[in-house]
């Protein structure tokens, strides 16, 4: 879990640098003693965990949290604390874990531990369709999208299979009869921020990673039925009948390759 760290004391940050050693799911990508500063990297960087100290002097580590989730709401919470009284507040904010100071490494594994099947737990289950029409069913429903542009933003993020487009390369696809001006690119900003608004208001933010104007999707997070076929799943392919994205003309030059992989499966 890509994870965040932040405690305004660099003594204390040092003790978490090694107590955390050989912790596995901890891939931690950031530490900080500023809590303005961890606020603002969350709101541009992809992050699945916190670790936040309670008792901070400019932003105390629960407004911390609860500022955080309001930037990314599927964000896991851990605080770490020299005080039990902070507990009462943590689990109101549906804290994965609450680790009291001083702490063993093993007792920040088994809060990590709790934090990962609480993760696993909580997320959605995302189903991207695109044999056929182009669907993203969340817990079976389907997104009704208040905008088809969006829609169709995603679907060409799936259909890069993970891989990053730039501004340039959506208005190549999306708007392909419209100039490349600042016009067509404002237009793009906002149908990129729809398509993140709209995931977000469904509870699947978390799969959009975007970063100065190039945008993927982290395949991890969802399934869907290409991923599948591609890897060689035949119930998948039963699926394909010879039709992808039918709605989008960009998505038909695919289609060749689909029917050539499908018949080697079979």
């Amino acid at each position: 879990m890509k994870t965040i760290v932040v405690d305004d004391e660099e003594s204390a940050l040092e003790v978490f640098r090694y107590e955390a050693r050989g912790i596995d799911e901890l891939d931690i990508v950031y530490m900080s003693s500023d809590s303005e500063a961890a606020l603002e990297y969350v709101g541009k960087n992809k992050a699945d965990l916190a670790i936040l100290d309670v008792d901070m002097q400019s932003m105390d580590g629960i407004s911390l949290g609860n500022a955080i989730l309001q930037k990314v709401p599927d964000i896991i919470l851990i605080y770490i604390t020299g005080y039990e009284k902070y507990a009462i507040d943590a689990v109101k904010l549906h804290a994965a874990g609450f680790i009291l100071k001083p702490y063993t490494a093993n007792d920040l594994r088994y809060a990590v531990e709790s934090a990962k099947l609480l993760s696993r737990r909580g997320k959605k289950k995302i189903f991207a369709r695109t044999f056929g029409h182009f669907d993203l069913f969340v817990d079976n429903k389907p997104i009704m999208f208040k905008s088809a542009k969006a829609k169709e933003l995603l679907a060409l993020l799936i259909d890069r299979q993970g891989g990053t487009v730039t501004t340039d390369q959506v208005i190549g696809t999306l708007w392909e009869d419209r100039p490349n001006d600042i016009s067509t690119q404002n237009l793009c900003s906002k149908i990129c921020k729809t398509l993140e608004k709209e995931l977000n208001e469904n509870g699947v933010g978390y799969m959009l990673v975007a970063s100065r104007g190039v945008r993927h999707l982290d395949t991890d997070k969802f399934e869907c039925d290409l991923y599948k076929m591609l890897e060689g799943n035949k119930k998948a392919a039963d699926k394909y009948i010879g039709e992808y994205m039918v709605e989008y003309s960009w998505a038909e030059s695919r289609t060749a390759l689909l029917d050539r992989y499908a018949g080697e499966l079979y």
